[in-house]
């Protein structure tokens, strides 16, 4: 299947994320903040990332876009629970704008997970 990048600062969060990933038959790796995502990114074939909006002193929509700037194209998911100054309309219309495959809103089921990464994979396979 797939390798998955969790970008999650919320180790639960990423534990959960990666259980249903891991079980649907993807490999996962998790980055707890943006340097380690750079890192992960820079050093490993990774088909789709999930990133959370929030990430401890990093911003995940900062984060995609920085990436998107240095040229990474892999299909990015966007998380996201809303908060001071992230309203959920907020965040959608920068996700959007940024180029993210779709947008994932705390909570959200296993479902909802699986089928927003299968869009994401479809979206890269139909790339190459």
């Amino acid at each position: 299947m797939a390798e998955i990048l969790i970008i999650e600062d919320e180790a639960a969060m990423a534990m959960a994320i990666s259980f249903v990933l891991d079980n649907a038959g993807h490999t996962t790796q998790t980055a707890c903040d943006a340097p380690s995502a750079k890192k992960i990114l820079a050093t490993s074939k990774i088909d789709c990332a999930i990133c959370d909006v929030w990430l401890g002193n990093d911003d995940g929509l900062d984060l995609f876009a920085k990436l998107r700037s240095d040229g990474v194209t892999i299909p990015f998911v966007i998380v996201s629970g809303g908060g001071p100054g992230r309203t959920l309309e907020a965040v959608t219309t920068r996700a959007d704008m940024l180029g993210a495959i779709g947008i994932l809103f705390k909570p959200f089921g296993d479902d909802e997970l699986l089928d927003v990464i299968d869009i994401a994979l479809n979206k890269k396979s139909a790339q190459h």
